[in-house]
């Protein structure tokens, strides 16, 4: 402004000379432009007096050029154009000064000298109304510029204010944002993105958005490229780690709708992705091993069958022997670590390639690429077995651990991950029915056999309620008269389309699913029934032996099952023997004990069935008692006649009962051989074939008559 009023002091010197004024008036008139335009620039005064000199010199310019020109009317408007140039300073003071410097400039000069104001004989007339319209028209446009002017500074400070919001929006977010040209290069980032990327902002502009991205992550695509879409994408940071960010991106358009610039967003998801790393772990992970669990084994598994063409692909499933057995006499505790040990055993002896998960409790699995077939796979198992049989130190004391292996291998594009771990683990169950500690591999027979062994336990679990389970009774004989004195209760499985199943097809199998509970409770109510019924209808007393399994002794209530048992019949306690095989006592001899006690209490008696073939010893036969009978097993009766060392045995364990005032029944009688051998040797009591076969109770009762003649004795 200063210099437009400058440039109006040449302008009207040549001006006022062109219109005929002399040069030195000429002068003198511009002298108060000059001055006042010389403290306009003054730096020391304030904005509002610059402003009030910077009027004064436009407006006195304008005076000066009404007056060089003769007060013609074309010059007045350089009065407007003057007012109208005050605008830029948006201020109300330089329009009130204008205002009132026209009505005293006109109005005086129009007193004084009218001619060099007006050129008007009206106006020269009437010097202060043509002034004061003069004022009027300045104070109007005055105020159309006041009005205009305040409009511009609300729109300006909307504008202000609109810009403020998305600066902080931009630069405040808590997430990463950045401005990216169309051609992909940084123009703009917020602290946030900084703050996630580890670099600063000089670092960030210039570069491309895809440099973000590691190296091994580009394709060669074009990024940003797809507006609206979220998408997981990995950043470097500036320390060379690796984050993972949810990118978004916007595309802005110009006012004509062109592309103009990308808005993109990074919300850094590295801790979530940890997170989701760290449970998709533990979802396909043994958390005690670090082994692959079943799931991420099948997956596996059903990748090589897919990659592996025609190559062949082997299944090992594999069975820790005994391994109840750690757990029940050193604690579940020791049994953790044992297969944390085993888990490294195995994991180090199997191929780069290969694979081996742990499904739960001991059970195994190992997954083997070009196997080679059958007897490859046998080799395999052969290593892992001997990983294995270097003791285990294990609290304080050395174990020895052996395994049961089963193999399936079938070519791998007809195999389906399922079926070969399930045939495999069929292959596995036949290992340890046949004596533990081996390798066998699949047939068909298996499958066979699992799958009959699947329909039996579901026929199983309702033979009891549809009363397909019915007891038979083999006599327990005196020897040296043929006199019955008891029974042997012994369960049958009268299946509706079978026919006659035998005790050892079903008998394990009721034992693995616990079923063997509540069948060995059935067993012993309706043994308890059949004595009483004897008790009342036949002359003698009979007394009846039940077999009860390990599963049933280690249940808390057995006791009092066969207490309520009792009670619901009204047999005397003594007429009861419950036979428990030396393997179940010995397994838990404190717990045994504890049983055996509560029973003992009730009155009935107990037998050691099987004695001998257990694995105890004799320092052992204390956890025994207090027990009344020992049973001889039929394996050490059937060698009576041809084999001494049985001979030999069955006379020992004889002595042994009677020194400890325990009777003994020997089992397996067949041959009247044998009832001599057992004779001979003091045998008093004994059961089998020879004398009469397991057959329902009214047949035992006919033998009662039978026996009375003696004709069951030797």
């Amino acid at each position: 402004m200063s210099c437009v009023a400058w440039a109006h002091v040449p302008a009207l010197l040549i001006f006022a000379l062109a219109t005929g004024h002399a040069l030195s008036g000429a002068l003198l008139d511009i002298t108060p432009i000059a001055v006042f335009a010389a403290l306009a620039g003054r730096a020391d005064l304030g904005r509002r007096y610059r402003a009030a000199a910077v009027c004064f010199s436009l407006l006195t310019s304008s005076a000066m050029l009404v007056y060089f020109w003769d007060g013609r009317i074309e010059a007045h408007f350089h009065f407007f154009v003057m007012v109208a140039l005050l605008a830029t300073y948006e201020e109300w003071f330089p329009y009130l000064l204008a205002f009132l410097y026209v009505l005293v400039h006109h109005g005086t000069m129009g007193v004084l000298d009218s001619v060099s104001v007006y050129n008007t004989p009206d106006a020269q007339a009437s010097p202060w109304k043509w002034a004061a319209v003069h004022a009027l028209f300045i104070s109007a446009l005055g105020i159309v510029n006041i009005v205009s002017w305040r409009m511009n500074e609300d729109a300006r400070e909307e504008t202000r204010d609109s810009d403020q919001r998305f600066r902080s929006a931009f630069e405040d977010a808590p997430i990463g944002m950045a401005l990216v040209g169309l051609d992909g290069n940084i123009q703009r980032v917020n602290d946030r993105l900084c703050a996630d990327t580890g670099l600063t902002a000089g670092e960030l502009l210039g570069r491309r958005l895809d440099s973000l991205r590691p190296e091994s992550d580009h394709d060669g695509s074009m990024w940003p490229a797809e507006a609206g879409v979220e998408i997981e994408r990995r950043f470097t940071r500036a320390d060379g780690s690796i984050g993972w960010g949810l990118w978004q991106h916007s595309l802005v358009q110009d006012r004509d709708g062109a592309p103009a610039y990308w808005v993109c967003h990074m919300l850094d998801i590295s801790a979530r992705k940890g997170v989701e790393r760290q449970l998709d772990y533990q979802a396909h992970h043994d958390p005690l091993t670090g082994l692959p669990n079943r799931t991420l084994f099948l997956q596996r598994l059903h990748e090589l069958i897919s990659v592996s063409g025609h190559d062949d692909v082997a299944v090992l499933f594999v069975d820790l022997d005994n391994f109840k057995l750690i757990n029940d006499s050193l604690g579940h505790g020791a049994g953790d670590r044992l297969l944390e040990v085993v888990a490294e055993r195995l994991r180090r002896v199997l191929r780069p390639g290969d694979l081996i998960a742990r499904f739960g409790g001991d059970e195994f699995a190992v997954m083997i690429g070009n196997a080679g077939g059958e007897k490859a796979a046998r080799r395999v198992a052969d290593r892992l077995a001997g990983a294995l049989r270097a003791p285990v130190e294990l609290d304080g004391g050395q174990r020895f651990v052996t395994a049961s292996f089963g193999v399936r291998s079938i070519s791998a594009n007809a195999a389906d991950p399922e079926e070969l771990l399930r045939d495999a683990d069929a292959a596995m169950y036949r290992a340890k029915e046949l004596g533990k500690a081996r390798c066998e591999v699949f047939d068909m027979s298996m499958r066979e056999r699992a799958v009959e062994r699947l329909d039996l336990e579901g026929s199983l679990r309702h033979a009891l309620d549809r009363g397909e389970l019915k007891m038979l009774y083999q006599p327990q004989v005196e020897l040296a008269s043929g006199r019955i004195v008891g029974a042997e209760a012994l369960i049958r499985w009268y299946h509706p389309e079978r026919g006659l199943i035998v005790p050892p097809a079903f008998i394990p199998i009721a034992e693995q699913t616990g079923l063997i509970v509540p069948i060995g409770a059935w067993v012993v109510e309706e043994s308890c029934r059949q004595a009483a019924r004897w008790a009342a209808t036949v002359d003698r007393e009979l007394s009846v032996s039940v077999n009860v399994s390990p599963r049933q002794l280690a249940a808390g209530d057995f006791p009092l099952i066969v207490e309520n048992a009792l009670r619901d019949t009204g047999l005397d306690p003594r007429l009861l023997c419950l036979e428990i095989t030396e393997s179940a006592v010995l397994a838990d001899p404190e717990a045994a004990t504890v049983a055996l006690k509560r029973l003992k209490a009730l009155g009935v008696r107990l037998a050691i069935d099987d004695f001998g073939i257990g694995y105890s010893s004799l320092a052992q036969l204390k956890a025994l008692l207090p027990v009344d009978t020992i049973k001889i097993d039929k394996s050490f009766v059937d060698g009576l006649n041809n084999n001494g060392e049985d001979t030999a045995i069955v006379d020992a364990v004889l002595r042994l009962a009677a020194g400890l005032n325990l009777s003994a029944v020997a089992e397996g009688v067949e041959t009247s051989e044998q009832v001599e051998a057992l004779l001979d040797l003091g045998c008093v009591l004994s059961q089998g074939f020879h004398f009469a076969r397991p057959q329902p109770p009214e047949e035992l009762e006919r033998l009662l008559t039978i026996d009375a003649l003696g004709e069951l004795a030797a």
